[in-house]
């Protein structure tokens, strides 16, 4: 792969990802928790990037406000299905309500005859977690495409011990794309950091945007860059935002 590229604070936007990218896993993902010294590199980025820095991952933005408080970023959660264009501003919902409740019903009743197997209900995806019996994750997609059965308006992904279900049209790729269309990101070069399967749309826009792809731990990848793991990326964050601090001399103008 490419040597590991620099991010350039006065003319980049920074997207991250959040699990297995900003923070490890854990078998309930409430319990997560981010270092408190990344929160203050992030600040520092973020003040650094006149803002462009958002936060785009499957979770929910109430959920991703919880763990990264006391900050707020820009955020598209549920792989864009939730946006926020600023901190402070109102969450989009891009979904009509209910129109996940025949696949609601399915799955509640199939988890049932399927101990270990878990459902996450984001309200706008549903989710299947395998974490704590990884063993099931073939049975976990097959009831996810028995509850979708012929319909045409749903994609199914599969991730990190998680088969997921929500509406078509959206990915991380495409909420990325919005997200750059305005301020503060627009006319900024891109630069993705993600580790999931799902996190290779976003990887693969930002590639074709002429931006800064980042793959963070092992397997295939469309990223022309990569970082170990979760420690990697956090000594990525903190070299960016001390290369940044040197190039800005005692009166606060860059060098």
């Amino acid at each position: 792969m490419a040597t590991e590229p620099v991010l350039d604070t006065r003319g980049d936007a920074l997207f991250l990802d959040f699990d297995g990218t900003l923070v490890g896993f854990c078998d309930d993902p409430a319990a997560v928790r981010i270092d408190p010294d990344i929160l203050n590199v992030l600040a520092d980025l973020q003040a650094r990037l006149s803002g462009a820095l958002a936060i785009v991952s499957g979770r929910r933005i109430v959920d991703l406000d919880g763990f990264l408080a006391p900050l707020a970023f820009t955020a598209a959660g549920v792989h864009g299905l939730e946006q926020r264009g600023k901190p402070g501003e109102e969450v989009r919902i891009l979904t009509v309500p209910g129109t996940l409740d025949p696949l609601r019903r399915t799955l509640h009743t199939g988890i049932v005859a399927r101990p270990g197997l878990e459902l996450e209900d984001k309200g706008t995806a549903l989710v299947l977690h395998t974490r704590r019996r990884p063993e099931l994750g073939g049975e976990a997609m097959k009831l996810m495409k028995k509850a979708v059965g012929d319909e045409d308006g749903f994609v199914v992904m599969k991730g990190k011990d998680i088969v997921e279900v929500h509406l078509a049209g959206m990915d991380k790729g495409r909420a990325v794309a919005m997200l750059s269309a305005s301020a503060p990101f627009a006319g900024r070069r891109p630069v993705y950091i993600g580790d999931d399967a799902t996190d290779e749309f976003a990887l693969a826009h930002v590639r074709k945007a002429g931006g800064v792809s980042i793959k963070v731990g092992p397997g295939e990848t469309i990223a022309e860059h990569r970082l170990d793991d979760v420690e990697a990326v956090h000594e990525w964050l903190t070299m960016a935002a001390d290369v940044a601090a040197a190039q800005i001399d005692s009166k606060g103008n860059a060098r």
